[in-house]
């Protein structure tokens, strides 16, 4: 059985992920390095208590979702939606990157991040009856736009900053609400937590590198 985390426990975390997803879009930031939107300060921001419709992440605009009913729920909705953005990055980097070894980082992040995906997915399905279309979240839409505008040499180091900066919003999105989940869902954060940590320091390594020749 589910262990159900009351509405009151979850705002904070809930709130903080909301004002992270929509950080740069508000912002009107384009620039490459700020188009993940400054994460810690829309952590810091996030207000302890607010109404149910501005803190869900089911209620973010173009989403037409029930609210979830406990906290794995919430988290599997959320990190659904944040794949699709790194999908549509690495997807659009493999086109556009010039380097046989970024075409092949791309490729590899994009299926992993479907597995993924498809995984949360059919755990929703299973444990909630709840069918949803994953949907990009702003600021993700926002690093894609940096992703495409990229041509040439620059192809390959914008897509390793925007993986670092996804996956430094997925980690600060994700460990707020590590204390509320249960059981596989909790195994699947963990998981992906420390995925994300080891491969943000392998692709700033390659940011740094000398573009290909």
């Amino acid at each position: 059985m589910q262990r159900v985390q009351p509405v009151s426990s979850l705002r904070a975390a809930l709130c903080a992920t909301l004002l992270l997803a929509t950080a740069a879009a508000c912002g009107g930031d384009t620039s490459e390095d700020a188009a993940a939107g400054d994460t810690g300060a829309a952590m810091a921001a996030a207000p302890a208590d607010t109404g149910m419709a501005g803190m869900d992440h089911s209620k973010m605009a173009g989403m037409d979702r029930p609210a979830a009913r406990d906290s794995n729920q919430a988290f599997l909705r959320m990190m659904s939606d944040h794949h699709e953005g790194l999908i549509a990055i690495a997807d659009s980097a493999e086109a556009r990157a010039q380097g046989a070894a970024t075409k092949t980082d791309a490729r590899q992040l994009m299926e992993k991040q479907r597995r993924e995906q498809q995984e949360m997915l059919a755990m929703l399905g299973r444990q909630y009856q709840d069918s949803i279309h994953p949907m990009m979240m702003p600021s993700n839409r926002a690093m894609l736009d940096s992703t495409v505008r990229a041509t040439g040499a620059t192809a390959d180091t914008t897509f390793y900053r925007q993986v670092v900066h996804h996956h430094r919003e997925g980690v600060a999105m994700s460990e707020p609400m590590l204390s509320h989940l249960s059981g596989e869902v909790r195994q699947m954060a963990d998981r992906m937590i420390a995925d994300q940590r080891r491969e943000i320091e392998e692709f700033e390594r390659k940011a740094r590198s000398e573009p290909p020749r």
